[in-house]
């Protein structure tokens, strides 16, 4: 009996060390033995520049792993992130951009650091479906696109003369119409409900932050014709009026209480109010709605 269970053992521990022996005889050997730093470094860039993103984020995670403390695992941390967005893995990318901010807020490539986390950001929710139907992303939640802004404005505010500062701030309007649009889709929505109070306080808001965005001037229609549903028609005349200041192609009437705005179909030409020429207030000062309750 002992001597079966002997056998058995045996036979199991050949079996075993079989199974091991075939495995390694299969497994791919790997390249980068014996390979400096710099080598596994260029092996990864060269893929990089490839656009075979795959196989250069393997190299640089291994770069990273072997050598975490050379000159090439910190440049690797940067391709890294950038290889991880382009393969639309942003979560990844923005980690690597927090962790290379974090250990080196001085470096002198940190700005583009800052810079891709806002693109990673900025494209965190978006995918080949989104981009296909063009779908409106000021519908939807915009929290990411207010991280977007935040980090876009970090490059705009510490790094002024940076090569990413131009796009930065191209981006940051576009964010700013975004969350404009946003806030404005949320106060028709209330307003098709008969929220009027809500409404206003919507509208309030977009023009207090994103006062001079793509959604100025249809906020101020729906403000007026709030204020009129809620017969607050002095509020409402004061709304009118600031749309008249920066949209000159409007005219103010009165129906009874109510208060009326048209556009003068002469007048094709929009036009904002010269800030610096504008002698009694400001434009900003006309747009803050709040200087009028």
């Amino acid at each position: 009996m002992k001597a079966k269970i002997l056998l058995n053992n045996i036979a199991l521990m050949i079996l075993i060390s079989g199974c091991s022996y075939w495995e390694n005889a299969f497994k791919e050997a790997d390249p980068t033995v014996g390979m400096t730093p710099a080598q596994i470094y260029d092996l990864g860039k060269d893929f990089l520049d490839a656009e075979d993103y795959p196989n250069a984020i393997k190299y640089f995670d291994l770069l990273e792993a072997r050598y975490p403390f050379g000159k090439y695992a910190t440049q690797a941390m940067l391709d890294l992130a950038y290889a991880a967005y382009r393969s639309n893995l942003n979560e990844e990318a923005i980690v690597n951009c927090d962790r290379f901010i974090r250990l080196y807020p001085n470096h002198p490539n940190v700005s583009y650091a800052y810079y891709l986390r806002a693109l990673a950001n900025f494209d965190k929710d978006s995918n080949f479906i989104t981009k296909l139907f063009a779908q409106d992303a000021s519908k939807y939640d915009t929290s990411r696109l207010r991280q977007s802004f935040d980090d876009f404005t970090i490059v705009i505010n510490k790094f002024p003369n940076s090569k990413y500062a131009k796009d930065s701030r191209n981006r940051l309007i576009y964010i700013k119409n975004m969350m404009a649009a946003n806030e404005l889709y949320i106060a028709k929505y209330y307003s098709k409900r008969l929220a009027y109070v809500a409404t206003v306080e919507r509208i309030k808001y977009l023009l207090k932050n994103y006062g001079g965005s793509s959604s100025t001037e249809s906020a101020l229609l729906l403000l007026v014709e709030s204020y009129n549903k809620l017969e607050m028609y002095d509020l409402a005349y004061d709304a009118a009026r600031v749309l008249k200041q920066n949209f000159s192609e409007y005219n103010i009437d009165k129906r009874g209480e109510v208060i009326l705005v048209s556009k003068d179909s002469k007048l094709s030409e929009k036009r904002f109010v010269d800030p610096v020429n504008e002698e009694d207030s400001s434009w900003l000062e006309y747009l803050n709605i709040f200087n009028y309750f």
